[in-house]
């Protein structure tokens, strides 16, 4: 069989469609596979110039360079479709003498390609509006504050370890939770555990569970320990410095096994949670010390990240005070704002205790207020004054007796002085600040500074 005597019957049985050009560009031949997914008969195109039926056609490339295009994308304007084509020159004795295109209509696998890119789009601001909720107890305009909520937001959609630094009270587990439920595993359990709350006695039991028998008086059936009850979540270590020695070796065994056995059991049960620890510590001090394990200290430090206390970003305290009221609002059922006063003698407080200790003066605050409003006689007195609770009054008479002997000590004994007189002879603070003719926020920081109540 000579195949040259059936070529157009092989073109006439392919189902991808053909089209062929002379090298002036005149299409002389198109397939019965073109006229039927085109939609254009074959009398209506051939002895046409393909520049004239389709201007832009990748064809005229080939004619003009002689090099094919194989896999090649484009858009028909005179077919409104999108194909792939293989586009290959035809040559006799080396010599161009045509083109040859075999095309497919890919507009419908296009079209569902920029219908997944639409789902893709609104799947990315479904994910970026959930995080903005999660994520919208830690809100903040402090540098060092956005910079450990944008790192906890990047590592959240990962199972890597998280390391959270930060003095107590400034909010760790409520980091711990927007990471867990910005993650893969945010409908899954997350189990806080307070390490330093843990005896010693009870750590294995509690932690990996125990299995029936395996002490007396152990309950029937068994016990899930923490670790368990956590599968598939996350599982935040709090207060991790607290452990001992001997505890920390067997929390690095179970981290570095991703397994563990129940007490009692023989069973290894496969460790499926995602870990972040928490410390008010120094652990790197604690390591040259000799009382913090250096490789369980690398396992947990993966992503570090490190939580500023309140007194280093006072320009939250409205976003912090809002949130925690609108909490006690609701408990309290008490509608009470805040006024412009209250907010400048919380700013000249430095908080030692951070947010929680914040969240307690809020709630005492309203829970003896009898006005729609905050007012300074709310506030507990160490607050007001400026001074912590656990301040030392004879370091501060100390300080304040060296200042004495000097220039700028005289000048703060007698503005001293002018302060508590004017405070005696005022029926109120507002009208002590307009006769002193300063600023509300300057007279509280001198009442804090001079230790005045």
């Amino acid at each position: 069989m000579k195949l040259e005597n059936h070529l157009l019957s092989i073109l006439e049985s392919l189902h991808d469609a053909v089209l062929v050009v002379s090298k002036d560009g005149t299409i002389v031949y198109v397939n019965t596979a073109y006229s039927v997914q085109f939609g254009v008969p074959a009398h209506k195109i051939i002895n046409r110039k393909i520049s004239e039926v389709e201007p832009q056609a990748r064809i005229l490339e080939v004619l003009k360079t002689g090099q094919p295009l194989i896999n090649d994308y484009s858009y028909l304007h005179s077919l409104n479709i999108h194909v792939f084509a293989n586009i290959t020159p035809l040559m006799e004795k080396g010599e161009l003498i045509g083109v040859v295109t075999i095309m497919k209509d890919i507009s419908e696998f296009y079209a569902l390609q920029e219908e997944l890119n639409r789902y893709k789009t609104y799947s990315t601001q479904l994910e970026e509006q959930l995080n903005k909720r999660i994520f919208s107890l830690l809100e903040s305009h402090a540098p060092g504050m956005r910079q450990a909520v944008n790192i906890a937001k990047k590592v959240a959609s990962s199972d890597a370890t998280v390391l959270l630094f930060g003095e107590t009270g400034v909010g760790k587990e409520v980091f711990a939770r927007a990471i867990h439920e910005a993650s893969p595993r945010g409908d899954k359990p997350f189990v806080a555990i307070n390490m330093a709350s843990l005896p010693e006695s009870l750590f294995e039991s509690e932690l990996f569970g125990f299995e029936e028998g395996a002490f007396t008086g152990s309950r029937r059936g068994g016990k899930k320990g923490l670790f368990e009850l956590a599968n598939g979540g996350t599982l935040f270590l709090d207060e991790i410095g607290e452990l001992t020695p001997f505890l920390q070796a067997k929390i690095l065994r179970v981290l570095q096994e991703k397994s563990f056995i129940k007490v009692g059991g023989t069973t290894t049960h496969p460790l499926n949670v995602r870990i972040i620890a928490a410390t008010n510590k120094n652990l790197q001090q604690m390591m040259r010390e000799g009382k913090f394990r250096e490789d369980l200290y690398y396992r947990l430090n993966i992503v570090p990240i490190t939580i500023p206390p309140v007194r280093e970003r006072k320009q939250d305290l409205p976003i912090l005070i809002n949130n925690i009221l609108g909490e006690l609002r609701a408990k309290y059922k008490k509608q009470v704002t805040v006024t412009q006063e209250v907010y400048e003698i919380f700013e000249c407080y430095d908080w030692p205790g951070n947010v929680r200790e914040l969240s307690n003066v809020l709630e005492r605050m309203i829970a003896i207020c009898t006005k729609s409003y905050f007012i300074p006689e709310d506030i507990p007195p160490f607050v007001r004054e400026g001074t912590s609770l656990n301040e030392n009054p004879v370091r501060s008479t100390a300080r304040n007796d060296e200042k004495a002997m000097n220039l700028p000590g005289i000048i703060e004994r007698t503005e001293k002085e002018m302060l508590e007189e004017v405070l005696k002879t005022s029926r109120t603070r507002t009208e002590a600040i307009q006769k002193l003719g300063i600023s509300r926020k300057a007279f509280y920081r001198k009442l804090k500074k001079y230790n005045i109540k």
